[in-house]
């Protein structure tokens, strides 16, 4: 009995070694052979030049620009916006708490065309100069962040007893909107730089709206040079990746820091 129950764990731990494999195999494969691809050249071996080709070229140096401006303005609006409002369904309307949840995933079923249409005729009709700014993205980003951004800050919330931190609060003297700065955010900067994180890793990404707006962003950049420079847009989608994976492991290792006692 002792035998057979020993075979059984050897091979359930050699089971779980194969899926393990197969599974890194399946993530780092294609990573790998970007990376081998994009910082390599026939001839030349390993080089940056790809990459420094596509950095440096005017138009790429005017996207990324375009894009860092849109990001900063799309994560702050979205925290602006959904911070407050989060706080106040768990704190003053907790019947609504289903309601606004179904509300915040309507965009994953709007395609971005339907999206973009509707922005453009509201647009055109209410703000007509708007719609060749810039920052007409940004409320269209803002939507189509919502759904992931509101709950990594819903969960955050609702591990704060808010009840008791806003009666604390206003004993002492203090109103509401001092009670969610100087308390509730702090207590929330995990929650917030998660959902900032979606928030950035999805304007570095998104390029439907931005193609179909016109406006240059650095997808579109990437997408315009993939056919003279395939290299250069591998290895820059190698060093993005791994600036989301060093942002994702640093709030990571921040979370547990604060769990520590």
């Amino acid at each position: 009995m002792l035998g057979t129950a020993r075979s059984s764990k050897a091979k359930t731990s050699w089971i779980q070694i194969a899926v393990l494999l197969v599974a890194l195999v399946f993530f780092f494969a294609p990573w790998i052979a970007a990376a081998a691809f994009g910082f390599s050249r026939p001839g030349e071996g390993l080089t940056f030049t790809p990459a420094t080709e596509a950095l440096t070229n005017p138009r790429g140096i005017e996207a990324i620009k375009e894009t860092l401006l849109i990001t900063a303005a799309t994560t702050v609006m979205m925290l602006a916006l959904l911070v407050p409002t989060v706080v106040f369904v768990n704190l003053k309307a907790p019947k609504l708490a289903t309601i606004v949840e179904m509300v915040s995933v309507m965009p994953l079923v709007v395609p971005a065309v339907a999206l973009v249409s509707g922005a453009s005729e509201f647009y055109r009709i209410l703000l007509p100069g708007f719609i060749n700014s810039r920052w007409s993205l940004v409320p269209l980003y803002v939507i189509l962040v919502m759904p992931l951004c509101y709950r990594a800050i819903d969960a955050g919330v609702k591990t704060l007893h808010l009840d008791t931190l806003f009666a604390a609060a206003a004993s002492l003297g203090d109103t509401q909107w001092s009670t969610l700065i100087r308390v509730v955010l702090p207590n929330l900067r995990v929650s917030i730089l998660s959902a900032s994180l979606l928030c950035i890793a999805m304007c570095l990404s998104e390029f439907a709206m931005a193609s179909l707006l016109l406006h240059y962003t650095f997808p579109v950049y990437m997408v315009e040079i993939s056919s003279t420079n395939p290299r250069g847009i591998a290895a820059l989608s190698f060093i993005t990746t791994v600036i989301t994976w060093l942002l994702l492991a640093s709030i990571s290792r921040l979370s547990r820091s604060q769990k520590q006692p």
